[in-house]
């Protein structure tokens, strides 16, 4: 691609790649194949589109996914769980909590270019209502499992948040990092 104004919106555009060579080199193209620019009168790419949300934006109406069909639960809402909260005010202690489901922490905003429609997703995370802090405490604010038997319901130690897989996976790719 040349190296001129039209780089700038190549980059963000959606035909745009960046290939790394057999070398570590990089290179930049047109996935349309493209070796030259075609710019219009405007200086822009007649294939240009971009690849980010650009204003101005002319909407023709909003797909709401907030209902029944967009907030799909993978967790089963009245199930028991043993929770324990990140934050230090909760001093490393283990709760008895009360699965919500998964429930909207935000939303996900998305612009369709043929409809012209704004669709808003939820943004879920696991709610767990923990009695005795009278709060809702959220799966990714916290250690939490699901408790199936009586035995289940102790206390969730270091020792075995150390030992969850991925946690071992970043400690050791935290270790490699550190040793180059």
């Amino acid at each position: 691609m040349k190296n001129d104004q039209s780089t700038n919106k190549c980059e963000r555009c959606r035909n745009f790649q960046v290939d790394i060579d057999s070398k570590a080199h990089l290179e930049t193209k047109c996935k349309l194949g493209l070796s030259e620019v075609p710019i219009t009168n405007e200086g822009v790419c007649e294939h240009f589109v971009s690849r980010f949300i650009e204003y101005p934006l002319t909407i023709e109406g909003i797909d709401n996914h907030f209902n029944n069909k967009g907030l799909t639960s993978l967790h089963k809402c009245g199930k028991l769980v043993r929770v324990s909260p990140c934050g230090e005010e909760y001093e490393g202690k283990t709760y008895l909590g009360i699965l919500l489901g998964d429930l909207p922490i935000g939303a996900h905003i998305s612009f369709n270019r043929e409809s012209k429609k704004l669709g808003v997703y939820p943004h879920t995370n696991p709610g767990i209502f923990v009695p005795e802090l009278e709060k809702i405490i959220y799966g990714c604010e916290s250690w939490w499992d699901k408790i199936e038997q009586p035995e289940d319901l102790k206390e969730i130690t270091s020792e075995e948040i150390k030992n969850i897989w991925y946690v071992q996976l970043l400690k050791s790719m935290m270790e490699d990092k550190e040793g180059n």
